[in-house]
This record gives C-alpha cells, structure tokens and sequence, in this order.
C-alpha cells in the first residue's frame, strides 16, 4: 500500500494500520459470537478459491524506500509472479521450510522470535530468486 511522500504519509500510514488491527481484533473477538449458519452462507466454500488461470495471472511488486542513519538513501524492490494469496505465497512458504530443513549451515545463530529475514537471510537470498522473486536493491542519489 502506497500513502505517498507528503509531510501526512506517516500520519495516514500510522491510522491506516491502527484501524486494520482494530478491524482484526474485533473481528476475531466477535466472529465466534455470529450463527453459525450465517457464517457458512457468508464464508467461500472450499475449492472456490481462484482458477488456475486466475492464480497464474496475479502478481505483486513491492517498493520500500528508507533513508539510512548517515543520510544514504535506498529503493528495494521485491515482485513476483502468481498470485498472492495462493500461488506466491505457496512458493515463499515452501522456501522457507527447505530453507529450514536443508540449509541450516546458512541460518543465523540469533535465537528466539525472529523475522524470516533475521533467521534465514542468507539462504533466502539464493532460494527465492532461484525460485522466481525478484529482489533488487538500489543505491538512491541523497
């Protein structure tokens, strides 16, 4: 999600997250409480999902852009092909595990509760463009 570079582009991304974890909390909190019933008719059955077609169309790009504590400026980007809520996370879910399973002399010697990036960067770093992420990153004039 874009919320632009104006002076209000953190106040909007700040709000923005802030009501979507209410939304998630009280969903969640209250979600239990609907009929059941009306929870079947509302919620997709399963199998409704996407068409194949459909899961190979999707696609996502992603721009994240920071500014270093020295003042040097970076543009990252990561996209890939498939859908995102079915085919891209599959392969990025699957990754990881082989990462976890097959490359534990790549891992990180952190401990504890970790981001993906922290425990398993160097090995995500050669499975996921072998397996159709792009990653990019680049130096921006400051």
């Amino acid at each position: 999600m874009s919320v632009g570079s104006t002076v209000l582009a953190p106040v909007v991304s700040v709000v923005g997250g802030g009501v979507g974890n209410a939304m998630f909390g009280l969903a969640s909190r209250y979600i239990r409480l609907l009929p059941r019933g009306l929870v079947k008719r509302v919620v997709p059955k399963p199998g409704t999902g996407p068409s194949a077609a459909a899961r190979e169309r999707g696609y996502y790009r992603i721009e994240t852009y920071t500014t270093t504590t020295t003042g040097a400026r970076y543009l990252a980007r990561m996209a890939q092909d498939g859908d995102p809520g079915y085919k891209a996370t599959s392969v990025l879910l699957g990754e990881c595990g082989l990462a976890l399973a097959l490359d534990r002399d790549k891992l990180s010697d952190m401990r504890g509760v970790l981001t993906p990036a922290a425990a398993m960067g160097d090995a995500l770093l050669e499975r996921l463009p072998a397996a159709g992420v792009s990653l990019q990153t680049t130096r921006l004039a400051s």
